[in-house]
């Protein structure tokens, strides 16, 4: 569901664009994050910051942010994250 974008060589994250126009529902993720082992770090209303083995931005746009240079770590929490959200298609 999301394609994995490293922005530039300099930056210590990758981008998670998603394949389809879609809405998250971060309250409501914010709300069941933690059962997933994700620790909230804060919630704006628009930005949901997360950390489990880094820190994890998503943003109601359908943009996540994953801070690490490890690309492995990254592929992992993809997949977790395609599980764990709560999807609105617009």
């Amino acid at each position: 569901m999301f394609e994995i974008v490293k922005p530039c060589q300099s930056c210590k994250s990758y981008i998670l664009k998603p394949k389809i126009s879609i809405n998250f529902d971060l309250k409501k993720t914010a709300d069941n994050i933690e059962k997933y082992s994700f620790e909230i770090l804060a919630f704006t209303g628009s930005m949901l910051s997360l950390k489990r083995e880094c820190k994890v931005n998503i943003y109601n746009s359908g943009k996540i942010a994953i801070i690490t240079k490890d690309l492995n770590q990254v592929q992992k929490l993809t997949g977790e994250l395609e599980n764990v959200l709560h999807i609105k298609k617009k």
